[in-house]
């Protein structure tokens, strides 16, 4: 009988964390490079070990996810459009939302908008 420990656990769920932080940039357009240096990490280090959800990187994975799943509400999941607003400046950003989302604070002016956009409070 194999028992599974709460440190396994602990790992699986950081992988998941990664698995689901590089699924959400490559819908918006973003390499898995990218999506690891928004949240200042290095791509390898995510796909070995995953991320903590519970550290800053962590934080700003689930950020950055949430970006992902409010946008994927507003155009009801046409990637196509998605990454096109991702790429396309706005003009309440001055830039696109991907140059916004290369700094901790334009990618939580980004969520907010969305969320904003999406009636979310």
């Amino acid at each position: 009988m194999i028992t599974v420990t709460r440190k396994d656990n602990k790992i699986h769920d950081w992988k998941i964390l990664g698995k689901a932080l590089f699924n959400a940039a490559e819908a918006l357009g973003f390499s898995k490079t990218e999506a690891a240096a928004i949240i200042g990490c290095e791509r390898t280090g995510v796909v070995r070990n995953g991320i903590d959800p519970n550290s800053k990187a962590g934080e700003l994975a689930l950020m950055f996810i949430r970006v992902y799943q409010g946008l994927y509400a507003l155009v009801n999941g046409n990637q196509k459009n998605m990454k096109h607003w991702v790429a396309t400046e706005n003009r309440y950003f001055g830039q696109s939302p991907r140059q916004m989302m290369e700094s901790c604070q334009g990618l939580v002016r980004v969520l907010m908008y969305i969320d904003a956009t999406r009636g979310k409070s």
